[in-house]
């Protein structure tokens, strides 16, 4: 594959092929949110553990019901966690409460509220169906069935139902170290006094926030002039510790677009330079040894999209994300769109339901319009106009 000036599905398949997923390592459940499962997830045990009830109620042989009203005599209670047996006989009920256990003979469990209570006896006036409100031992999940499949994300929702089964740790793969390396002389940190010529610098905190947001813990970052041997000296104090390295700014073919020169002169292995995209076109991305480098736009913008769309997908792969791209829509636009038929452009968008509106500022060096995107237009290169009310691919910003 010619790996100058491809095009984003090229650059995507690049990414599923190319990057490797890093070793795997055991963790606590507590501290497993935002890793994906490096194995397959088979049930310990069923689930529930235990027939038991599904509400506080009483629990009674519906063969008793035969004429209504049927008067039972209350025994006792099982309280949840309680392991009390008892043997309930026909015209004897016995107080349950949510989660407790089935006594042999109770075959149902009427809510509270649906009896008369008269001393240590309940009426019950109407037909109640055989398993009313019992939850059975293994009706949602049998023992050694596969109940979670390798590569799906850890949220809080799958904590739980690994907890719910006795799970106290799991396989998952290392997250990467990552480097951040801002390069230009023109920069200046937020806060400092405002020089004529220079400006304040946003892709460090932007992606520092970014990689946290996702989960990335070891971060770290630098600044460099535009100089190659101090460019150059930042890059080897970072290679051996980090997965990744990030270079924002001197991608391109400028005098001083030192990231580039380096990453000829040191033997980095290419994957890919330049995309036929817009913003963003002169991102690079190869590696050394086991570091995937990443040559990014100095245009904020364009450094959060590349971001979005080459970062993210890449730390999820290291990963063994089963899903590693943003997803991806199909909306109606609600605005007309005008574009250069040159190559595809990423728009900055605001998407509600499935409606989408492309927002003005769509500059590389623009990031008012981020404020209020949660999504970005994919517009391909072959049009140049989009009509109002067209459906349009759209990925969603998470």
């Amino acid at each position: 594959m010619e790996r100058d000036y491809i095009t984003f599905e090229e650059t995507r398949k690049i990414i599923a092929e190319e990057v490797e997923e890093s070793d795997i390592i055991q963790v606590n459940l507590k501290k497993s949110c935002g890793y994906a499962l490096a194995e397959d997830i088979f049930s310990p045990v069923d689930l529930p553990l235990w027939t038991n009830s599904a509400v506080d109620g009483y629990g009674f042989n519906t063969k008793s019901l035969v004429n209504l009203p049927a008067e039972l005599k209350v025994i006792g209670e099982i309280k949840a966690g309680e392991a009390k047996k008892f043997k309930i006989e026909l015209g004897e009920a016995v107080k349950l409460y949510t989660g407790a256990l089935i006594p042999d003979g109770v075959d149902a469990v009427i809510e509270v509220e649906k009896v008369e209570k008269i001393g240590d006896k309940i009426v019950i006036k109407e037909k109640v169906k055989e398993f009313c409100n019992i939850r059975s031992k293994g009706e949602e999940v049998k023992k050694g069935q596969k109940v979670i499949e390798k590569g799906t994300e850890i949220t809080p929702g799958v904590v739980g139902f690994l907890s719910s089964m006795g799970i106290k740790e799991v396989k998952v793969r290392r997250k990467p170290k990552v480097g951040v390396i801002v390069t230009g002389s023109e920069i200046l940190r937020p806060g400092s006094n405002l020089k004529e010529g220079k400006i304040y610098e946003s892709n460090s905190v932007m992606l520092l926030t970014g990689l946290r947001k996702f989960g990335i813990e070891k971060i770290r970052i630098a600044f460099s002039k535009d100089d190659f041997k101090a460019l150059r000296k930042r890059f080897y104090s970072f290679l051996d510790e980090c997965g990744i390295i990030i270079f924002t700014g001197g991608v391109s073919v400028g005098d001083y677009d030192f990231v580039r020169v380096l990453v000829e002169r040191e033997n980095v292995v290419k994957l890919f330079y330049k995309v036929q995209q817009k913003p963003g076109k002169p991102i690079f991305m190869g590696r050394k040894g086991d570091t995937l480098i990443f040559g990014l736009p100095g245009n904020p913008a364009a450094t959060l999209i590349c971001f979005y769309e080459y970062i993210i997908p890449s730390i999820k792969k290291m990963m063994g994300f089963s899903r590693i791209f943003l997803p991806e829509e199909e909306k109606e636009l609600l605005n007309d769109v005008k574009k250069k038929q040159d190559r595809l452009y990423f728009l900055r968008a605001k998407a509600d339901g499935d409606k989408v509106f492309v927002l003005p500022n769509q500059d590389s060096h623009m990031l008012s319009s981020f404020v209020n995107s949660n999504a970005l237009v994919l517009a391909p290169k072959e049009v140049s106009y989009i009509q109002k009310g067209e459906k349009v691919k759209v990925h969603i910003l998470t």
